[in-house]
């Protein structure tokens, strides 16, 4: 009966959500990206926050909008006039643009991974000393220098033909300046790329969960549940990659995408004007902030209301398994238990609160047990080119003394520069449910905590995961703090609701790096 602080239980559990995220089999191919910047702690989203992912940034008249109307009148049917229509929709449009604001800021980051004691494993970290993604990533636009090429005219249709299969042009309004502008959008290939991208993952997701709980043998059931249904689960898989293929333009995508790479060999100086045009045409500008943000996305649109999400089990055969977890990229590694946090409760943010509490006992690891339900999900930036950033057709100006000496990464490992890496999926967690049994010390530890910090900002946290407590959202309306509350169910800790836990992120390689051939630059 194995009795073990709750960090090291953390451990554990990030282990085994590790291995279910990253590792394959003939089945499934590893992860390419394996590279997890946590957010401790989680942030709790709602549903409603995503509501411009399937409804667009045009706003429409809402029932509940309707009743709030009725209800401060006392009128059962009041009358719906142009001016209260037209104002209702303006209403929800500035809602809309508000949560596309939020999403795009929450993921225009660029992970550290470089902190010190193996910190970039256990919790986002961040790179503040040169910018958001987007700043970097315009930066590179602006200093860099191209290989001097001209294209035949045969060529430059191919590529304009190629380009409007990528991206198409919507008419969007600024809410600030009432002015309507042209922005870049992914186009129906690539939305249906994306979308049939996502339900692979999910497939292939459901499928490392069976295999990995079978393997560790945490219980009969989920040797059963593989024995019986492994043949099911692989169906699915190549069955999400066949739709890929021939419903998700799969082979199609990557071959305009090989067609560009060639192409920019030859003249990247036109394709970087076109990149440029992209990016600005998918700057909008916030509501209330008054500042640009750039439109970015989440595929499918519809996933905080999908039923197709996939269960994570955790229990005490687990703990067995991947007590020594490793986390490792391509190219270095660091311990299971670097950094992660312990239960704990505090005022204001809770990884930097002055007045916190960690509860320090023991679990017993046999009457232990976690679950919840678990969705990555891609991020599409339609502005973002990583075409161009891989490319070894461009380099820095050699000209600007601040700009030559700069790298986007010097792949080192870890590797150092501007722009190591790049998230590239979300990680969302929903209905987490806690088991601690006879941990009666757990229980009385938390309604002390809960009962000495209400009202004043507390909040409870346990590796990336939010427990329980105040958390500030924005709207149109401004920002507001909202309760999120835990409940125990007899033995068990019940968190409802969903809630960002990390994001899986892209490592560059050395970047630029230049052909050596190359002896032209404009």
């Amino acid at each position: 009966m194995p009795n073990v602080l709750p960090s090291q239980l953390m451990s554990s559990v990030m282990g085994k959500l590790y291995d279910v995220l990253t590792n394959g089999d003939a089945t499934v191919p590893q992860s390419e990206d394996n590279f997890f910047s946590w957010a401790t702690p989680g942030i709790p989203v709602e549903p409603d926050d995503f509501n411009f992912l399937s409804q667009g940034l045009t706003g429409v008249v809402k029932r509940e909008a309707i009743n709030e109307i009725s209800a401060g009148s006392g009128a059962s049917a009041p009358e719906l006039t142009p001016a209260i229509l037209a104002a209702l929709r303006a209403e929800d449009t500035a809602n809309l643009y508000m949560q596309a604001e939020n999403f795009a800021r929450l993921v225009d980051f660029v992970p550290d991974v470089t902190k010190a004691q193996n910190e970039q494993f256990a919790r986002l970290s961040v790179m503040n000393n040169e910018g958001s993604l987007s700043d970097i990533y315009s930066y590179v636009l602006r200093m860099s220098q191209v290989m001097k090429t001209e294209l035949d005219q045969e060529t430059k249709k191919q590529l304009e033909e190629f380009r409007a299969l990528l991206t198409e042009k919507e008419i969007k309004k600024n809410l600030v300046t009432k002015v309507e502008t042209e922005v870049s959008v992914p186009s129906p290939l690539i939305q249906l790329y994306n979308q049939k991208l996502a339900a692979y993952e999910e497939a292939a997701l459901r499928y490392n969960t069976a295999r990995i709980d079978a393997l560790t043998a945490a219980d009969s059931r989920s040797v059963h549940y593989w024995a019986m249904n492994a043949s099911i689960l692989r169906n699915r898989v190549k069955a999400a990659m066949d739709d890929w293929v021939s419903n998700g333009y799969k082979n199609e995508n990557e071959q305009i995408a090989a067609f560009i790479d060639q192409v920019m060999r030859r003249d990247m100086s036109l394709l970087k004007r076109e990149y440029i045009d992209d990016l600005e045409k998918a700057r909008l500008t916030g509501l209330a902030s008054g500042s640009d943000f750039f439109y970015t996305s989440l595929v499918p649109g519809n996933f905080a209301r999908s039923s197709g999400w996939t269960e994570f089990r955790f229990t005490q055969g687990n703990f067995e398994s991947h007590s020594s977890s490793n986390y490792s990229t391509k190219r270095w590694q660091a311990s299971g238990g670097a950094s992660w946090l312990g239960i704990f409760g505090g005022r204001g943010n809770a990884s930097s609160s002055s007045s916190r509490t960690e509860y320090q006992s023991n679990f017993n690891t046999d009457h232990f047990s976690l679950n919840f339900e678990i969705a990555q999900v891609p991020i599409v930036r339609p502005w973002f080119k990583t075409a161009f950033l891989m490319s070894k057709s461009w380099r820095f100006d050699q000209n600007n003394p601040e700009a030559k000496s700069k790298m986007l990464s010097d792949g080192g490992s870890p590797p150092k520069g501007i722009m190591p890496a790049y998230p590239t999926s979300v990680i969302f967690i929903r209905n987490l449910k806690l088991s601690f049994s006879e941990s009666s010390g757990f229980r009385n530890f938390m309604e002390q905590h809960t009962s000495s910090h209400s009202g004043g900002g507390g909040c409870v946290v346990w590796g990336p995961f939010f427990i329980g407590g105040q958390y500030s959202r924005s709207s149109s309306s401004g920002s507001s703090e909202r309760n999120y509350g835990y409940k125990f169910q007899g033995q068990e800790m019940i968190v409802p609701g969903m809630q960002v836990v990390g994001f899986k992120c892209h490592i560059l390689e050395k970047r630029p790096d230049p052909l050596p051939s190359i002896t032209q630059w404009i």
